[in-house]
């Protein structure tokens, strides 16, 4: 197989080493593989990093509460969300992790 040279920051290099030190090229060629394997689902500026979960999953519902409250009220705090997650026995942290991810998705 060719191979072609890429320039990465020494202090980044230095990070992947400490980390997987022998096995840092064989680490970072198969990241770049798993590219190619996601081409497409890669996100870019402006779109974001986590696409909405599935409906009918706990996660999904705590995305579905929040839009719910926002288009009800015209705003879905974290505190409010949360809450009427908990009332459906959603878990704490579920909630949580999951009003950071809509509220970075939706611009709110």
């Amino acid at each position: 197989m060719e191979t072609v040279a890429l320039a990465i920051p020494a202090a980044l290099f230095a990070e992947l080493y400490r980390k997987f030190g022998e096995e840092t090229g064989a680490t970072v060629e198969r990241c770049l593989r798993r590219l190619l394997d996601t081409a497409g689902d890669t996100p870019t500026e402006g779109t974001p990093q986590y696409p909405r979960p599935s409906p009918g999953t706990i996660t999904g519902r705590v995305w579905e509460i929040a839009d719910r409250i926002k288009q009800e009220t015209g705003e879905a705090t974290r505190d409010a969300v949360v809450k009427a997650c908990m009332r459906e026995g959603i878990n704490l942290n579920t909630a949580n992790t999951q009003y950071s991810h809509w509220r970075n998705a939706s611009g709110s």
